[in-house]
């Protein structure tokens, strides 16, 4: 067989295939919170975690990186717990007995905005923190929020909304396993930030006392690997650790579909830009851009299914794109 008809058909098979591969996102940065600043050293200390912050309250960051006592896991302050995947976890306080509403929320700004209405699915992990003197109580209501904005609440004096996107109603009171929390919903907004904690006030969850040795204190649970995306099946069986390479170095596109303009969003500097149709043929191209976003104007095209092959300085990422008219 001619060599360029073997060319021709591997690229073919490549592109095919990359089809039914490569064009699930995860739209969380940092979703195993395995990126850090700084080791923590103490309580508190979430922005120590890279892109995450405190929404409510003061919620804590452990990393086996930290040579402080209790704050390398499996030895927490408050219980011994493996993260679910890599060496981090974060946690945040749901409620206490002495402290009206001290529900704790832990956000991040998302890579890209939602597109309103587009369908997303959300999972993320919790584990009950058990510490007989402090840590033992159970909760329900924990759940995630989707905001577009951040706001900051350090002090637990704002009301809180009785309300969320996604929450589970059973109450959560596994002290080994990590237990998946997943829920869809249609965007009825540009959602920008991921927020996840409780956000029902003390009269809207019950609870339930684990065993304790004086009295019940606190209710807390781990956080670990969180995946958001327009593909169930993904986060379905998104695996936290192993995606963390890829999520960090990949290119987002929004909004998706479109009409005319798309904005690609990138980690690192772009260098060239392509987008092929069905068949495997170039229909625009752009090269030396030499930055980490880029909007391209493809209103020229015709309805239907596209990839946007991407190349940085560091990596090759194609992304299905809609056109509709």
């Amino acid at each position: 067989m001619p060599m360029n008809k073997l060319l021709l058909l591997f690229s073919l098979f490549t592109f095919n295939f990359s089809l039914f591969t490569c064009f699930a996102q995860n739209l969380v940065p940092n979703p195993s919170f395995e990126e850090h600043s700084l080791c923590p050293d103490g309580l508190g200390q979430i922005t120590y975690c890279q892109d995450w912050v405190s929404f409510r309250g003061t919620p804590d960051y452990y990393n086996t990186c930290s040579t402080m006592n209790g704050m390398a896991p499996p030895n927490t302050p408050l219980g011994y717990q493996y993260p679910r995947t890599g060496n981090a976890f974060t946690g945040f306080a749901v409620y206490a007995w002495n402290n009206p509403n001290m529900q704790e929320h832990v956000g991040v700004h998302l890579f890209a905005p939602l597109n309103i209405g587009a369908k997303y699915y959300l999972t993320f992990y919790i584990n009950t923190a058990y510490n007989a003197s402090n840590a033992n109580i159970a909760t329900n209501k924990i759940g995630a929020l989707l905001t577009t904005y951040q706001y900051s609440d350090p002090d637990w004096l704002k009301i809180l909304p009785n309300a969320c996107t996604i929450k589970e109603d059973s109450i959560i009171n596994d002290t080994v396993n990590w237990v998946k929390i997943s829920g869809s919903f249609i965007a009825d907004s540009a959602y920008q930030y991921l927020v996840i904690g409780c956000f029902f006030d003390d009269n809207h969850i019950d609870t339930l006392n684990l065993p304790y040795p004086l009295f019940p204190q606190l209710g807390y649970y781990n956080l670990d690997d969180i995946c958001l995306s327009t593909d169930s099946i993904y986060c379905e069986n998104w695996t936290g650790l192993n995606n963390i390479i890829n999520n960090r170095s990949t290119a987002f596109i929004y909004p998706n579909p479109s009409s005319d303009e798309f904005h690609i969003i990138s980690n690192d500097a772009i260098e060239f830009i392509q987008v092929l149709n069905s068949t495997g043929q170039v229909v625009y191209s752009s090269e030396k851009i030499k930055d980490k976003e880029f909007d391209i104007s493809l209103g020229f095209l015709k309805a239907g299914i596209y990839i946007v092959r991407i190349e940085t300085t560091s990596y090759l990422s194609n992304i299905k794109i809609n056109i509709i008219h």
